[in-house]
């Protein structure tokens, strides 16, 4: 990852999406309606630990409402789907996060089961879960690593957890703060001081944002408005992902 690569990522540059089978989603997907709304994006009044690309704050209104996977994208969810799957870290188990996929692949996946990825807006309001000025998904108190805690995430590990490990946030979504980094649809250019509608980043561009921090960072990455830039291309062991999809009118 850029910027804030640790020592022990593993990070290998590949040119090919690995083979994808279109099909329904797997049986064990779960969906979480996010309603439309309004809110402040970026690092809140409250946080002393913002980023240069966090700020300035700014209003974001979404006007339509969508669906977000309940978890990340399980080894044995991407399994039913993926015929040609990157070999898993060796704490994984089907229950874990899938991990090692490029952008590309799990934009192809987020396709081939009727959705897509999210962008970077619906991440982080989907994430706060309705909370105003939150650091974290729960609030702003500091994670814990208690399993089933309400404020709970994986963090300062040597390895992910089973998704829904710990307690969901307001909307029902697990693992937003902590586990893996997930992809988001945006390239790193979307950010500015403007109220926007519905926003996107560039279509197109060899940088993506992942959202959310990871089993082996420290808290301050696990903030919601902590986003980061990745090569598309590159895979990671703790870069992962979840889909979103639109709601039928």
């Amino acid at each position: 990852m850029i910027g804030r690569m640790l020592p022990w990522m593993v990070v290998v540059a590949v040119s090919t999406v690995a083979g994808q089978a279109p099909g329904a989603p797997p049986a064990d997907v779960a969906w979480a309606t996010i309603p439309a709304g309004t809110f402040q994006m970026g690092c809140v009044p409250a946080d002393r630990r913002c980023n240069s690309d966090e700020v300035p704050r700014h209003a974001v209104k979404l006007t339509r409402p969508f669906e977000l996977m309940v978890t990340e994208v399980t080894v044995k969810m991407y399994r039913a789907v993926v015929s040609d799957v990157e070999q898993q870290p060796p704490w994984s188990t089907p229950e874990h996060p899938v991990v090692i996929v490029t952008w590309d692949e799990a934009a192809t996946f987020c396709e081939a089961i009727g959705g897509r990825l999210p962008t970077e807006a619906e991440w982080e309001y989907a994430a706060r879960g309705g909370r105003e000025g939150a650091i974290f998904p729960w609030g702003d108190e500091a994670p814990s690593d208690e399993p089933h805690s309400p404020k709970g995430a994986v963090f300062e590990s040597d390895r992910a957890q089973p998704v829904k490990t710990f307690g969901p946030n307001r909307y029902g979504l697990f693992d937003m703060a902590g586990n893996v980094w997930e992809w988001t649809a945006d390239a790193s250019t979307l950010y500015t001081a403007e109220a926007r509608v519905d926003p996107e980043g560039a279509l197109a561009g060899s940088t993506r944002v992942v959202r959310g921090g990871a089993f082996a960072d420290d808290s301050s990455n696990l903030r919601v408005s902590n986003r980061t830039p990745n090569q598309q291309s590159r895979i990671n062991v703790n870069v992962g992902f979840r889909c979103a999809r639109d709601v039928e009118p």
